[in-house]
């Protein structure tokens, strides 16, 4: 295996760059088949998934250069087949096909589609009036009437039922343009 290869893949498998070529392969059905270059993106850091971005812009390139992947044989040892060795060189070669073929066809001025897919993460709970959620016993809701008295032995329960922030990530706009 070709470790200076493996190392540079693992180091963009941890990027933001792999995780918006994910995003577009989720969010554009026109990449299929189609090598995805990333010219800007920007993620929701505070967001617990990933795959939450702001915008992503890039361009699909035509697939010209096919990978050529090892023989399975080859991570075969004792009857047992190393899957997870493989499918990691697998996705190593295709990275640097990908890179590859995209910079031939950048340096032979190829026109690619261009793409912007833009999201929005946005509190559910923001325009509710209300500290507790509906579902709440009324002798707890009760408790609304006046916030700042804390004295009550309900707020030992009370906490668990106040509406808090909830939130929710859509796809705003997905504009693609095509063959240029």
């Amino acid at each position: 295996m070709n470790d200076t290869l493996l190392r540079k893949y693992r180091e963009y498998a941890n990027s933001e760059d792999a995780l918006a070529v994910r995003f577009v392969k989720n969010n554009l059905p026109q990449a299929k088949d189609h090598w995805i270059d990333i010219a800007d993106c920007r993620r929701y850091e505070m967001s617990p998934d990933d795959l939450h971005f702001r915008f992503v812009f890039g361009r699909l390139y035509t697939r010209k250069i096919q990978p050529q992947y090892p023989p399975r044989s080859q991570f075969t040892s004792n009857g047992e087949f190393d899957e997870r060795r493989y499918l990691f060189l697998v996705r190593a070669i295709t990275w640097e096909t990908a890179h590859k073929d995209i910079t031939q066809q950048k340096s032979k001025n190829v026109l690619a589609s261009k793409f912007k897919i833009t999201g929005v993460s946005y509190d559910k709970n923001r325009d509710c009036k209300n500290f507790f959620r509906d579902d709440t016993p009324p002798e707890i809701k009760a408790l609304a009437h006046d916030l700042t008295d804390r004295t009550n032995p309900l707020w030992d329960i009370a906490l668990p039922y106040a509406n808090k922030p909830e939130f929710v990530y859509k796809i705003k706009h997905v504009d693609f343009t095509g063959r240029p």
